[in-house]
């Protein structure tokens, strides 16, 4: 038996979230549609659990740091990674992605 369908007016009031940085960028990237769509539920349904990311930047945010420091663990010795020379981030997906 299906859940019955959950309405706006059905979810408590998020806790508050991160207040912005002037320090913050703006970040552009490329993500398959159903991984867009399953991170945008996750972060929805769960925005009023008391794990839960208030708006989708604190979930990206926290996604990113978590999987820089495993890459760092794996890569670095757990150190993090040194900056990177200028003009030698390439942009875009990869060729053939």
């Amino acid at each position: 038996m299906a859940e019955p369908e959950k309405r706006s007016d059905d979810i408590p009031a998020p806790t508050q979230a991160r207040v912005p940085r002037a320090s913050d960028r703006k970040m552009n990237a490329y993500v398959e549609p159903d991984v867009q769509d399953a991170i945008k539920r996750a972060q929805f349904w769960t925005q009023t659990q008391p794990n839960g990311y208030r708006t989708f930047s604190d979930l990206v945010e926290d996604v990113l740091r978590v999987k820089a420091q495993e890459l760092a663990d794996e890569y670095n010795d757990g150190e993090p990674f040194p900056p990177i020379p200028d003009g030698k981030l390439r942009q875009g997906r990869p060729i053939g992605r």
